[in-house]
């Protein structure tokens, strides 16, 4: 373009005998510069907004979608539309990582006494150690299954207590139970949900709860829906950090659970349920 070419020798030439050599105005030169001088801003502040997107991307181990990225760069300050957000995000390829769900199942046979659901799928609780629910879930390793139990207030979504062990039983769950009751010890008449698996259902964690005057709850037989709530942070769990790692030993999986858990689910990962909100972050709040 003439004007870019003009502005490229301005050093070593005058504008005015460049514009009478290419035939142009001298005043288009000058309205073109005013223009350009424009354009570089708004190419600064794209590349900027860019880069805002890439670190929150990056910095919430690459799961956040452009809903809830914009959420943060808001909370950060930055101005934006969630739709520029949007074509940010497809035009560089920061896409939230879906990785297909690996399920396994255990066929050993149910036993023990149950208790009734208590709960109903009535997950909205207004007060935290109110209703806790529990549940196991299965993580592969090069070494065989390993397996993680959690506790989490359905209060604020917070994961108080949980443990890992290469045998699914009763001090399985026994130790992310008491963990959770070590984090948050006023649980009389605190209800404490879960399926129907004979850990749950065992004399030693019936005693547990009974000891510390807590009350029992049970989903129906064959309804995985009435402990949705627990499902949904493992399947959590597994595609933002399991599935993206092979593991060649149980201590890999244990630090792994440690940073998703501890650093970034409870105190920064934001959950739409509680208002976009991390639940430690919830908790205090309220």
């Amino acid at each position: 373009m003439k004007y870019e070419a003009i502005h490229k020798l301005t050093s070593s030439h005058s504008v005015r005998k460049m514009c009478i050599v290419l035939n142009v105005r001298e005043r288009g030169y000058y309205q073109w510069l005013k223009q350009e001088v424009r354009r570089n801003q708004r190419r600064k502040s794209e590349l900027d907004l860019v880069k805002a997107v890439e670190n929150t991307f990056r910095d919430n181990k690459e799961i956040y979608g452009s809903r809830k990225i914009h959420r943060a760069l808001l909370k950060d300050g930055i101005e934006v539309s969630e739709w520029k957000v949007r074509r940010i995000m497809r035009q560089n390829g920061f896409y939230s990582i879906v990785n297909k769900k690996y399920k396994a199942y255990s066929n050993k046979k149910l036993n023990g006494r149950y208790a009734a659901d208590i709960i109903k799928q009535n997950f909205k609780v207004e007060i935290p150690n109110k209703i806790w629910v529990s549940d196991i879930t299965y993580i592969k390793t090069t070494l065989g299954w390993y397996y993680l139990a959690c506790v989490m207030d359905l209060y604020n979504r917070e994961v108080i207590g949980y443990s890992t062990s290469k045998n699914i039983d009763t001090e399985l769950v026994k130790r992310a139970l008491g963990n959770a009751i070590a984090k948050y010890p006023n649980v009389e008449g605190t209800i404490f949900h879960s399926d129907r698996g004979s850990q749950y259902a065992s004399a030693g964690c019936k005693n547990i709860l009974s000891d510390h005057k807590m009350i029992q709850s049970m989903s129906r037989p064959g309804c995985p829906y009435d402990n949705s709530c627990i499902e949904s942070f493992f399947a959590c769990l597994k595609k933002e950090c399991i599935y993206r790692r092979q593991y060649f030993n149980p201590s890999q999986v244990d630090v792994d659970i440690f940073s998703y858990i501890e650093l970034f689910y409870n105190r920064k990962r934001m959950h739409s349920y509680l208002n976009y909100l991390s639940p430690i972050s919830y908790r205090i709040q309220k």
